[in-house]
């Protein structure tokens, strides 16, 4: 009775869950993955003694793990999240879950799990190889299962990154990232076997307070990264009555005060304070400028309750681009106000000239693609799409005037460009042009493109009236009605 019991998932567990399982762990392209990594770290690990010399066979042992590993881990198996909710969307299937007591968000979060679980056999089976490179001698344990635990952490984050991109409609947005998953396992290796294998353990016994530190604010930075993804696919398949995109501008706000009051301690360095906020605003900015505007009553209801304060917060934080403009300025203020407390004001600031150009340039490049998505989007689920291609067109306009440039060693022609933001990250490396007057060209075509958007948000948002009245007449209807008074 106890093995009858056994055989199944307990009912637990998320139905989602249990029906992603079964359909990943019968797929053969799980199988086949399984199987090959089995058969190369056995044939690899077994032969790694003869092709090493008795010093470095060890090392080169780990490496090969760690490598079949990232490969598996960091590409493979999230790949297998591309068309996790697309799949769903094309056959219909999205409305008969609706009807169910799944919520968006356990939707989206089952189909996630479901591929982690199955990554979870991939780094269980690599433990008798551990054990057997341990007769190599030279394993530094706590380094290496610290290392493996973040391979296994980045796969899962990378993953949701997957799933989050795979509700979207245009089959390149579910193809870029494997670019950069291809890019990131690249890193590998070279870190294995060119770095210094033994250094990089090391690093990893978190022996002292910069690698701990290290460690904790990239595990920080997986997590929330994986947490806007996964929040992002739930958006673009939950019903439009529904809100998600407060939730997440909340946290990414209260995250950004949060580094701003941390960069005001003596002890942090200054200059790591722009890549802080670039991590933080990044997914929440470019989430905000490209959400589609379509506005309901019930969405608007809970801030006409609470009067004139929720008002004010409906301009930030209402779903929609319109606000997601004014959402994204309120962040640049604070970030910017952060980085120059922190790089200490006045006459002795320690500011680098070249990190204002590239932090302006890079806000320049988003700000830009999402004023031509506001302007030229006709339909209002395509706005992402659209951001990602307008962004793709100017980072092309950024790397080919470049090599002309350079070819023709005509450097002032990059003038002519200047109204592409990311100019200025190619213009910064030549020793022609002056430091000050790139930061006044990159700050003023960058206040010029906010002032645009900021207008055409201003003109987008005055549609909300009407929403926001019958959201206030709803609220009159809902009223309980008064009772007559008891006849005396």
């Amino acid at each position: 009775m106890a093995l009858t019991h056994l055989t199944d998932f307990p009912d637990k567990l998320s139905p989602m869950l249990v029906k992603e399982l079964r359909q990943g762990m019968r797929a053969r392209g799980f199988t086949m993955l399984f199987l090959i990594f089995q058969g190369l770290l056995a044939f690899i690990l077994l032969s790694a003694g003869t092709a090493s010399t008795s010093d470095n066979a060890g090392s080169f042992a780990s490496g090969v793990i760690f490598t079949l590993f990232a490969a598996a881990a960091l590409v493979i198996q999230p790949m297998r999240g591309a068309n996790a909710l697309s799949s769903e969307i094309t056959g219909n299937t999205i409305e008969m879950m609706a009807l169910t007591r799944l919520s968006a968000w356990r939707i989206v979060f089952g189909k996630w799990i479901a591929i982690v679980s199955q990554t979870t056999p991939i780094l269980i089976t690599i433990i008798p190889y551990l054990i057997l490179r341990y007769f190599f001698g030279g394993m530094v344990l706590l380094g290496e299962m610290v290392f493996l635990t973040l391979l296994f952490l980045t796969s899962m984050a990378l993953t949701a990154v997957m799933v989050g991109l795979s509700g979207n409609s245009t089959k390149i947005l579910r193809v870029l990232p494997v670019v950069g998953f291809i890019l990131t396992l690249q890193i590998i290796p070279m870190i294995l076997f060119r770095g210094g294998f033994n250094n990089f353990m090391d690093y990893c016994t978190l022996s002292t307070w910069e690698s701990r530190f290290s460690i904790l604010a990239y595990l920080c930075f997986i997590a929330y990264f994986g947490w806007c993804a996964l929040s992002f696919g739930t958006s673009v398949i939950a019903p439009v009555a529904e809100n998600h995109s407060t939730a997440r501008r909340l946290v990414a706000l209260a995250l950004t005060c949060i580094a701003a009051a941390i960069g005001l301690h003596p002890d942090v360095e200054y200059r790591i304070m722009p890549v802080v906020f670039g991590i933080i605003l990044a997914p929440a900015v470019i989430t905000a400028l490209t959400e589609p505007s379509i506005m309901l009553p019930p969405i608007c209801k809970p801030f006409v309750k609470r009067g004139l304060p929720g008002k004010l917060a409906a301009i930030f934080l209402l779903p929609g681009w319109p606000a997601g403009v004014f959402y994204t300025t309120l962040l640049l203020a604070i970030s910017g106000a952060g980085c120059f407390l922190s790089a200490g004001p006045g006459p002795g600031s320690r500011y680098d000239i070249e990190i204002l150009i590239i932090s302006l340039s890079i806000v320049g490049g988003i700000l830009l693609p999402a004023l031509l998505a506001a302007n030229f989007s006709k339909q209002e689920n395509k706005r992402f799409t659209n951001f990602v291609v307008f962004l793709l067109v100017l980072v092309i306009f950024t790397i080919i005037p470049a090599i002309f440039a350079n070819m023709n060693s005509h450097e002032k022609y990059l003038w002519f460009f200047a109204w592409n933001p990311l100019i200025f990250l190619t213009m910064v490396e030549e020793r022609s042009f002056e430091k000050s007057q790139l930061l006044t060209a990159v700050m003023v075509v960058d206040f010029i493109i906010l002032i645009l958007l900021l207008g055409t948000a201003c003109i987008a948002y005055r549609k909300y009236r009407e929403t926001f009245d019958e959201a206030r007449a709803g609220l009159g209807s809902d009223a309980p009605p008064l009772t007559s008074l008891p006849e005396s």
